[in-house]
């Protein structure tokens, strides 16, 4: 199993789509139905940038979650900070007891 695997192995994410030749992932996370794609970009040197289609927004949060630092070293590490933006807040909300709804993913616009 390669990095990127073990990036996508998270209880939350289920895969849907995967296109490493061009470095797009489409997931869905947890209850939600609204498909993510994480997109990743080789930069100068040798990191990895990613960029994401929607971000979070859980009712414990009074802004959507935005990376500060949208890449890794690898491709593996940007994507497993990409997706450990989405789960983390997913999963704190439900653990303070709120239901998943699709209005907790936002476009990504910027």
């Amino acid at each position: 199993m390669d990095s990127v695997d073990r990036a996508l192995q998270n209880d939350l994410i289920k895969l849907v789509e995967r296109h490493d030749e061009i470095g797009a992932y489409l997931v869905r996370l947890g209850a939600l139905e609204t498909i993510v794609t994480i997109r990743l970009r080789s930069t100068w040197g040798t990191r990895t940038a990613f960029k994401q289609s929607h971000v979070i927004r859980t009712p414990e949060q009074q802004v959507p979650f935005w990376s500060c630092v949208a890449e890794g070293q690898t491709p593996a590490e940007a994507l497993r900070r990409a997706i450990d933006g989405l789960t983390t807040y997913y999963r704190r909300a439900v653990l303070h007891g709120y239901t998943p709804t699709e209005d907790w993913l936002v476009p990504a616009d910027r």
